[in-house]
């Protein structure tokens, strides 16, 4: 079993993957996803060239967090292939916040499979449950149409939409966003 060096990441299990802390070790098979513009479309980076590249990404997010004591995203261990196809968590809170967003990055050759939903669970659980947060916000993107439907699936309330730029657009235009959330009130009641 996998062992975590950060107090702050507690390794968490769903029926088909391991949620652990990233480590270099990764880098392959997340380059193996970064590199591709359908998944840094709407991502706060450009795809990656290189590993390097990714190295470089894994210790400025995933590394930089975790030692700053946050709750921040885990790479996601496909059982079957002990392989990482993806990584999710909550973008970078603290130990005691009482709000979380949910980040699920899933490399497309597993798109189809439901993971988001089985991953979403698990983030409510974990969120809920363990960190004792008050809500989770979740935002999807008008032109990602299948990201909904876990949420929806989920039980989230949609609240509205806004408009967000993103590095990656072209020209600086915008992008029509969802905002999403479920709270903890909420979660207990469909227990």
């Amino acid at each position: 079993m996998y062992d975590s060096k950060y107090s702050n990441m507690k390794i968490l299990e769903t029926k088909r993957c391991i949620l652990r802390p990233a480590t270099l070790n990764d880098s392959k098979d997340l380059f193996n996803y970064y590199k591709e513009d359908i998944v840094v479309k709407y991502l706060p980076f450009k795809k990656h060239k290189s590993i390097k590249d990714t190295e470089r990404f894994i210790k400025l997010f995933f590394f930089k967090n975790y030692n700053e004591g946050k709750i921040g995203h885990y790479v996601i261990v496909l059982k079957r292939e002990n392989r990482v196809i993806g990584n999710v968590g909550f973008n970078n809170i603290y130990l005691n916040s009482k709000e979380g967003e949910i980040g699920i990055c899933i490399n497309p050759n597993y798109w189809g499979e439901n993971l988001s939903t089985e991953l979403a669970f698990e983030m409510l659980r974990y969120g809920f449950e363990d960190l004792n947060l008050n809500k989770i916000i979740a935002i999807t993107f008008e032109d990602n149409k299948y990201s909904r439907k876990p949420l929806e699936v989920l039980g989230f309330n949609y609240i509205g939409k806004f408009r967000k730029k993103f590095p990656s657009n072209k020209f600086g235009t915008y992008t029509v966003c969802h905002r999403f959330q479920m709270l903890k009130s909420d979660y207990i009641k469909k227990g």
